[in-house]
């Protein structure tokens, strides 16, 4: 990805002719819209009165007409019909809009306190900056996958990954320019690991991978996979790329042991990388318990 001058910049001067056909034609979306939803909800109101109207009518005639038979109304069956009608047209309205019209109010206050606490939810586990999980988020999702694979037995590995270099990019062409780059990593690193797996960013230049499902040796196929992936990414500063790097640790799940005896060996692994030379993979095998 690479970020032009006015992207970092604040973004270039448009034309304000530009700016206000966009305008108007925001403004015609909106309209639009309103006016739809007011076409709906009068869709909804017709058909939740003539249900209404449906149901009263018949109600209606029903008792009218056993009263009828009994012989306390002199009514012919035109007049009962009739009579039934206004009835139901009569009292149709007031029944929807003192009862329906609240019962839907109050349900869309409940989907709508529901989507917040959802979004909160989902906020509370999101990193800022880079729009992946943050340390939280990833570190309950590697809970989840080490439940699942204590559970059923599956393989399950875990990688470590740091950006070389980082406090260079930071002192050299500033803290924008390592958000800039701390945002590549993690959107290169989403669209190279597969679906069920998981990334988040566990602080600072640090990022912890979840691979479900995955052995130790297919873990490292997909570490290199990120490694050479990152390298290829393109962030620019001061009219040069940035030569964007990153060291993996990686380990596989052992069954019964614990988050920290795992991220301590995963960690132990990334510290392998790093001291190896950067911009690699090292490996940290599980020892079997005797």
């Amino acid at each position: 990805m690479v970020y032009s001058k006015n992207e970092t910049d604040g973004g270039e001067i448009r034309p304000r002719g530009r700016e206000g056909a966009t305008g108007v034609m925001q403004a015609g979306r909106a309209g639009g819209r309103r006016l739809k939803k007011l076409k709906n909800e009068a869709l909804a109101a017709a058909k939740a009165m003539l249900a209404i109207v449906i149901i009263a009518l018949v109600a209606d005639a029903a008792i009218l007409a056993v009263l009828y038979q009994l012989g306390d109304l002199r009514l012919t069956p035109g007049g009962i019909f009739l009579s039934a009608l206004g009835l139901s047209l009569l009292i149709a309205p007031p029944i929807y809009y003192l009862v329906l019209i609240p019962l839907r109010r109050e349900y869309e206050k409940r989907l709508a306190a529901e989507g917040l606490a959802e979004n909160m939810t989902r906020l509370a586990i999101t990193d800022p900056l880079t729009r992946i999980m943050n340390r939280r988020g990833i570190t309950v999702a590697l809970l989840d996958a080490m439940a699942q694979a204590e559970r059923y037995g599956t393989a399950l590995t875990v990688a470590m990954a740091d950006v070389d270099r980082f406090k260079d990019i930071n002192d050299t062409y500033g803290h924008k320019t390592g958000d800039r780059a701390l945002t590549e990593v993690a959107a290169v690193m989403t669209e190279t690991l597969r679906m069920p797996d998981k990334v988040g960013r566990y602080g600072g230049e640090e990022f912890l991978i979840v691979l479900p499902h995955t052995t130790l040796t297919q873990g490292r196929r997909i570490a290199e996979r990120v490694r050479v992936a990152v390298g290829n990414a393109r962030v620019q500063a001061g009219g040069k790329r940035l030569p964007l790097t990153v060291s993996l640790g990686i380990t596989q799940y052992r069954k019964g042991e614990d988050l920290e005896q795992l991220l301590t060996r995963v960690d132990q692994a990334l510290y392998d990388a790093k001291t190896a030379g950067r911009n690699r993979v090292a490996v940290r095998k599980s020892t079997m318990r005797g």
